[in-house]
């Protein structure tokens, strides 16, 4: 673990409140798993100010970016970011330097094609996930090429959507398409593999009728597991199953159901007419693939937008309210919960930036956002009608903060 790293969690650990008396949830216990059901109201709020450090891309830098996919963090302090449409990998210093690029388009060595995801695996390379037809290319962080991710298909086609790593193992989320006697299906899953590609275990999964041609997707389904869960440096995985409710479930690095955070008094917000608007020309973009199909978005926001286990082991979850009811001058607000699943705290990052609309990254004390990520998606989907701006874009910055002690 980096110097940087470590002090990020000593902070953290330092923050946590003492006081677990105050805690006014309730755990009971379901088929033997304890299911903690949580308050709405945490023991305590606290404020985080984000510090700026540095600036990269826009239009006074010589550095372009694309779309940007995911950003990942060596035990060196390197950043590596991952620039999806011009399909290469920019590698930064702590200060913003800019070191190196590395990759480029094409199926050749240390070459990849429509990467939107990417982790640092446990043999030190970096993994690019690649949706459909699913595929994981690796790469040296030097650049040099190496062999694919060793992820079979036997019997279907594969998607892939996203890959983690904890240094010891890698989970991948993504689904099987399958024909059985004349009718097609989906097996969603979520799966650990070791470092040479062997399957350790599925954590959880699903099966879905689809087809070609005529198909009615609902959010609530489409949107399910598969891009809703975190891993933690212990093995730990958080899942969110679920669209309206907020409920997590947390499995051991063997992949047995541990406990379930609840959040019982929980409501779903509801979304303005300006919201579902754009995100059914977002979700319509996404399923254009499937001719005379149509995509049915929810009324109400999901209860969990997403998670991150932190260096601590505590779990920061971004849910509707943090994402879509935040308080001015709030760029994002996280629900804390310790690791037996319990409601500590609530996180208010302060600072400019909007979870919605631009990428929001963290990594031990920082903060990373990339602006307009939204637009930049949208505008890869041939999304943006008339009076929608998407398409029009200003180049995207990638801008690096300091969290400060919280207060």
């Amino acid at each position: 673990m980096s110097t940087r790293i470590l002090a990020a969690a000593l902070l953290i650990l330092a923050a946590w409140p003492a006081t677990a008396d105050l805690w006014q949830g309730e755990e009971r216990f379901e088929a033997g798993v304890p299911h903690i059901l949580n308050p709405e109201v945490p023991i305590e709020t606290v404020r985080i100010d984000l510090e700026e450090l540095w600036e990269r891309g826009g239009e006074d830098d010589d550095l372009f970016f694309g779309r940007l996919g995911n950003l990942v963090e060596d035990d060196e302090g390197t950043l590596y970011v991952l620039d999806s449409q011009l399909s290469e990998i920019h590698a930064f210093s702590q200060d913003g330097e800019h070191l190196r690029t590395i990759g480029r388009e094409g199926e050749g060595p240390g070459e990849f094609m429509q990467a939107f995801d990417m982790y640092l695996g446990p043999d030190g390379l970096l993994g690019l996930v690649r949706t459909f037809p699913g595929r994981i290319y690796r790469i040296g962080r030097d650049g040099s090429p190496a062999d694919n991710f060793p992820l079979t298909a036997a019997g279907g086609f594969q998607i892939v959507h996203v890959a983690r790593s904890n240094g010891e193992r890698v989970l991948v989320s993504g689904a099987l398409q399958t024909r059985e006697d004349g009718r097609q299906f989906e097996h969603s899953y979520l799966k650990a593999f070791d470092p040479e590609g062997n399957e350790i275990h599925q954590v959880c999964g699903a099966v879905a009728e689809t087809r070609f041609g005529g198909m009615r997707f609902d959010e609530k389904t489409f949107r399910n597991f598969t891009r809703r869960w975190a891993l933690a440096g212990d093995g730990r995985v958080a899942v969110s199953m679920e669209f309206d409710d907020y409920t997590i479930h947390i499995h051991g690095p063997d992949g047995a159901l541990e406990r379930v955070i609840e959040r019982p008094g929980h409501r779903a917000i509801k979304r303005n007419g300006d919201q579902k608007r754009r995100l059914q020309e977002f979700f319509d973009g996404i399923t254009r693939w499937n001719p005379d199909s149509t995509f049915e978005v929810s009324a109400t926001h999901a209860a969990v937008t997403s998670m991150r286990f932190r260096e601590n082991g505590s779990l920061w979850v971004l849910a509707d309210r943090g994402t879509w009811a935040r308080e001015e001058g709030v760029f994002a607000s996280f629900d804390e919960y310790d690791h037996d699943g319990r409601f500590r705290r609530r996180i208010d990052l302060i600072g400019e930036g909007d979870p919605v609309e631009d990428g929001l990254f963290i990594m031990g004390d920082r903060v990373y956002r990339v602006t307009d990520l939204f637009s930049a998606i949208m505008a890869g989907l041939g999304g943006g009608g008339e009076d929608d701006n998407s398409l029009d874009l200003d180049p995207l910055r990638l801008v690096a903060y300091r969290m400060a002690p919280a207060r």
